[in-house]
């Protein structure tokens, strides 16, 4: 066993290493003042990218509007697509490994119809092994892999917005 001034001083000594090289938890998204009060248009407003930027937009301190008069900022997701591809079949022809697919296409202008930031197109991708015998698992795990990734995009559109709307 170590010494409890050993432990504290290896715990320290990481610490001051982690901090070195520039890490840092991942917080909240620093909202652009034109997303303070922002309308979301959307196909599907309750479920999938309009619930994460819902969601990603009150982390960050902002409000959603139900009407476009009361917003700042409308952000319509042009398109949403959520797909599963197989990647691999095993020896019984069954699909063993599939590539999970989640786009987001989106648009942001003022509340007087200006475009602020034009139509633009976010991916991504992840690799799921799929095995039959655990299938009520795998079809969960796809599933929070999905919602993960539909985090992951509503918080590269606003970093995208923030970029955006910094540019001269």
């Amino acid at each position: 066993m170590l010494k409890p001034m050993t432990r504290y001083a290896m715990v320290l000594s990481l610490f001051s290493v982690v901090a070195a090289c520039g890490f840092q938890l991942r917080g909240a998204v620093e909202l652009p003042a034109v997303l303070q009060d922002t309308y979301i248009v959307s196909q599907n407003p309750f479920t999938g990218m309009a619930r994460a930027l819902r969601s990603q937009l009150k982390q960050s301190g902002g409000n959603i509007v139900d009407n476009k008069d009361q917003a700042t900022a409308i952000l319509t997701i042009n398109s949403e697509r959520a797909e599963n591809r197989v990647l691999s079949v095993g020896s019984r022809g069954e699909a063993t490994e599939y590539e999970l697919y989640d786009e987001v296409n989106f648009s942001l202008t003022d509340n007087q119809g200006k475009t602020l930031i034009e139509a633009y197109t976010l991916r991504l991708t992840r690799d799921l092994v799929f095995d039959q015998n655990e299938l009520l698992g795998k079809l969960s795990e796809d599933d929070g892999i999905h919602r993960q990734m539909r985090a992951s995009l509503a918080r590269q559109i606003m970093l995208r917005i923030d970029a955006g709307l910094k540019r001269p």
